[in-house]
């Protein structure tokens, strides 16, 4: 296990910057939700679809979703009090099991399986990742999309969020996908310096 700043979340393979960064993200959206009267238990009530907007933020791919759901059932624990964001790294910091990070694993290898992996669904939710970097030089951007590819290596089997099984699959795919990418561009590089020179 890496060792954590005191104020960082805990995180096998560390990237205490950009979990931070997330969770910042992710209690600010969490406030903006719960800032109407009686938001806490609009946010649970199941609509149409069966789901609750907490649900559907399970269902997303996104870390930030998925720590903005976290935050969102954390504000409606009896023993939630202050900021958003303080819940969040509270939660975080106390390292998951071993035991209960290899039960999610074994649920979305033994579905995968069993199913077509989400290929597309991971496509799209890689390139939306790429499209928010894409003002980083490409030295910089396959970097950046190694470290989200080694946070999506942990957040797909993490128990401590609330995802579907689904999104784990998706997350889990990511991880292939941010890789390959971040190799490709780092894989340019020395051709581009070649020409350069």
């Amino acid at each position: 296990m890496t060792t954590q700043e005191p104020g960082s979340a805990s995180w096998p393979s560390g990237k205490p910057e950009l979990i931070d960064e997330l969770i910042t993200q992710a209690g600010q959206r969490a406030k903006e939700l719960l800032s109407a009267p009686d938001a806490a238990a609009a946010l649970r009530q199941i609509g149409p679809d069966r789901l609750s907007d907490i649900q559907r933020l399970e269902l997303s791919p996104s870390a930030v979703d998925q720590f903005v759901a976290v935050a969102l059932r954390l504000a409606g624990s009896r023993t939630a009090r202050g900021d958003a964001c303080d819940h969040l790294v509270a939660y975080f910091r106390t390292p998951a099991s071993s035991l209960e990070i290899e039960a999610e694993r074994r649920t979305i290898w033994q579905a995968n399986r069993d199913g077509a992996a989400l290929a597309q669904d991971a496509g799209i939710a890689a390139a939306k990742i790429e499209r928010a970097l894409s003002g980083h030089a490409d030295a910089d951007l396959a970097m950046e999309l190694s470290r989200w590819a080694a946070l999506y290596a942990d957040l797909w089997c993490d128990p401590r969020l609330g995802a579907s099984g689904e999104a784990r699959r998706v997350m889990l795919e990511m991880v292939s996908l941010l890789h390959e990418r971040s190799r490709a561009l780092a894989a340019v590089l020395p051709e581009r310096d070649g020409i350069a020179s």
